[in-house]
């Protein structure tokens, strides 16, 4: 049996969605709260948007629940206030690529909190390759820094794991409801206005949509297109994921630390090879 599609939702529309299983989302903890109670066992997450004043109210929704919470580097400290939150959920943040990237992560994976760059808002990715040496050497690391951890162990595996599988956007498997009620696959689709159906007596998707049948064959579009995307020596951590959106994005700072990454995991593969081989 398919796992059903997962639907991300604002809590003040989520009673109107007939689907199986939700990502409840809002950056007010009563309005999450209150949904989660009315939908019950159809929620299948939370994302906060930041960390509201009335955040102590989530106390009451069921221990374990997968809750991200989005923030700006700035905002990280607060963090701290709330590690609660870890001890009740499955708790991971969800971080914006802006200045001061690097002590926004370290503030959070600090408190033994998983972090998640937020490829959905770069603003400024001067702190991306530093932040990535962070994950790479820090000693007293203990959680996940995503995307770069399952990049480094896809690769150290010889697997490759690329962006498009670690943010999702195929509208098989994910939805994206705006507070308009329109219906595409991602935020920042949300945002560039591209959507693929709406909300009116249930979900309505468009499967013959331009958006939609590029979503589901994007990968295979790049080759036939011609696309460079599909030449450039970190298609397989990418697979053009950066420049869906916008076609001109920047991805010299990105690239850098795919190449990086990939530099790492073979020197790991290499020595845990010649200490395989010294025990020989």
């Amino acid at each position: 049996m398919n796992d059903p599609v997962l639907v991300s939702v604002p809590a003040s529309l989520a009673r109107e969605i007939d689907a199986e299983a939700l990502i409840v989302r809002s950056g007010q903890s009563d309005e999450i709260v209150s949904a989660c109670r009315d939908l019950g066992t159809r929620v299948q997450g939370i994302e906060l948007n930041g960390l509201p004043e009335d955040v102590l109210k989530l106390a009451d929704l069921p221990p374990d629940l997968p809750v991200v919470v989005k923030l700006q580097p700035s905002d990280a400290a607060r963090i701290y206030t709330n590690t609660w939150m870890a001890d009740r959920f499955s708790l991971s943040v969800l971080m914006d690529v802006d200045r001061g990237l690097l002590q926004g992560v370290k503030t959070v994976t600090s408190a033994s909190i998983p972090v998640i760059l937020n490829l959905e808002e770069i603003h400024d990715a001067s702190d991306l390759m530093p932040t990535l040496q962070y994950y790479l050497h820090d000693r007293h690391l203990r959680v996940p820094l995503e995307f770069f951890h399952s990049a480094f162990i896809g690769c150290l595996k010889g697997t490759p794991v690329s962006l498009l599988q670690l943010y999702p956007e195929s509208p098989t498997t994910h939805l994206y409801i705006g507070q308009a009620l329109q219906v595409t696959a991602s935020e920042r689709l949300a945002r560039a206005g591209r959507y693929f159906g709406y909300v009116s007596r249930g979900l309505q998707v468009d499967t013959s949509a331009a958006l939609y049948m590029d979503l589901i064959d994007h990968k295979k579009n790049l080759f036939v297109s011609g696309s460079p995307c599909a030449s450039c020596e970190a298609f397989d951590l990418c697979e053009g994921y950066l420049r869906f959106v916008e076609p001109g994005f920047k991805c010299e700072p990105f690239l850098e630390v795919f190449l990086e990454i990939k530099a790492k995991a073979r020197e790991m593969a290499e020595d845990l090879l010649e200490a395989d081989a010294a025990e020989e």
